[in-house]
């Protein structure tokens, strides 16, 4: 992260784009190009017919961004008597377009400032997704982003519309392509240097998070490979009762019915690809996992007490850990194609979320906290007190026999785990 800047060195950079360049702008390709930040305020500029002052601040932004943590950046650096993000026909917008179309970012950045009189620090502009795609997550997860850095005065969308011909709306709807138009208080900005290093560090935090995430949700995984492992899985039986690996501790999957247990007296046949998706899940990514791996009489979900609860509770489950996601199967009787189970206090926002992403993976068939209310008081999601984000998913059978529904499984399961990555 940016430690620290002097007022010096803001005004030196700030004073690279009020002696305006012989170029209308300026592309910088830094050693990041999944991400492209865009200031195209950064000199003055002329809107309808008056000539406006230079955001000049937005392109210093970008220029941080540049130096200290390589992404690549396109700034306007001279007026033509022009509005680079208002006017429809322009070459500023037109050689973003190249930029975006050579490297396929996953998010345009898009910088601007406004007056100090503004009523907010921070307006995300995206018309409520729409721009985004529709990935109403990474809306979320910028103004947490903000939060997280002591900036709590964030407006959504405020004084903006589809129907505005800014770079944001060009790129999502010419290209197809995630954008955002991010304008900050120049007030705030100008107060003190540590303000503009706080918006710097903000916007790196928040690329960081979801490059990790699209990283997540862009790897192919392989139903060949799922099947071979849930193959030889179910066929074997460890030596010990239960299997854990302590991995990435930001996500903890568990599978205590993954291998034969007795469940009131009756036999409950192994939920075995609920273990080898943990096993999977482990291999690509690294999380940390605990399943069932021997058949015995011991039922670790609706028991109070035992080794596997013990075991999840003091060596698996992290102070770090965001996620805790309990893997079930469902019987092919069941209506629902998913069931979720969650503790009383759990964060609302975050279900909705998740619902978004069922609903993404053509899972729509689903019901919250509708079966086992027997064993509440026993239900592990009740009983960890770490504070993190507890989850019992339940798939249905049927989802898991077609190779085309289990398909919609592993992709929900990515995305969902996905979106707990900080």
């Amino acid at each position: 992260m940016l430690k620290n800047l002097t007022k010096n060195q803001i005004e030196i950079l700030q004073e690279g784009f009020k002696n305006e360049g012989e170029s209308s702008y300026e592309f910088i390709l830094g050693n990041r190009s999944d991400v492209i930040i865009s200031a195209p305020h950064s000199c003055s500029f002329t809107k309808e017919g008056k000539n406006m002052p230079a955001e000049c601040n937005s392109g210093v932004i970008a220029k941080l961004l540049n130096k200290y943590f390589g992404y690549s950046i396109l700034c306007k650096t001279k007026n033509c008597g022009d509005d680079a993000n208002s006017d429809e026909k322009s070459d500023y917008k037109n050689q973003l377009a190249t930029v975006c179309r050579k490297y396929s970012p996953i998010v345009v950045l898009d910088l601007h400032c406004t007056t100090s009189e503004s009523d907010f620090v921070v307006n995300v502009c995206s018309s409520y997704g729409k721009t985004l795609q529709d990935d109403n997550g990474m809306i979320g997860e910028l103004i947490g982003t903000f939060k997280n850095f002591g900036i709590y005065k964030v407006a959504i969308d405020q004084g903006y519309s589809l129907e505005q011909k800014t770079v944001s709306n060009f790129i999502s709807n010419k290209l197809g392509q995630k954008a955002v138009q991010i304008e900050i208080n120049n007030g705030f900005l100008e107060y003190s240097p540590q303000n503009l290093v706080k918006i710097v560090n903000a916007l790196h935090s928040f690329c960081q998070t979801i490059r990790k995430r699209n990283e997540i949700k862009s790897r192919q995984i392989s139903l060949e490979r799922l099947r071979e492992i849930d193959d030889a899985f179910s066929k074997t039986q460890s030596l010990n009762d239960f299997e854990y690996v302590d991995g990435i501790s930001d996500i903890v999957l568990s599978a205590p019915h993954a291998k034969n247990s007795v469940l009131n007296g009756k036999l409950k046949p192994s939920e075995s690809i609920t273990g080898s998706i943990c096993k999977l899940f482990y291999k690509e990514f690294g999380f940390s996992i605990i399943y069932k791996s021997r058949d015995n009489d011991q039922d670790y979900f609706n028991t109070k007490t035992n080794e596997y609860k013990t075991t999840l509770f003091k060596k698996v489950l992290k102070p770090s850990t965001k996620l805790y996601l309990e893997l079930h199967v469902l019987n092919k009787d069941r209506v629902q194609d998913v069931t979720l189970f969650l503790p009383d206090d759990y964060d609302k926002e975050k279900l909705y979320q998740i619902i978004n992403i069922l609903n993404n993976h053509n899972l729509q068939y689903f019901s919250i906290n509708s079966i086992f209310d027997s064993y509440k008081k026993t239900r592990t999601v009740n009983q960890i007190k770490n504070d993190c984000f507890k989850l019992q998913i339940c798939f249905n059978q049927r989802l898991i026999d077609d190779d085309e529904r289990l398909k919609d499984v592993v992709e929900c399961l990515k995305d969902l785990v996905a979106s707990f990555i900080i």
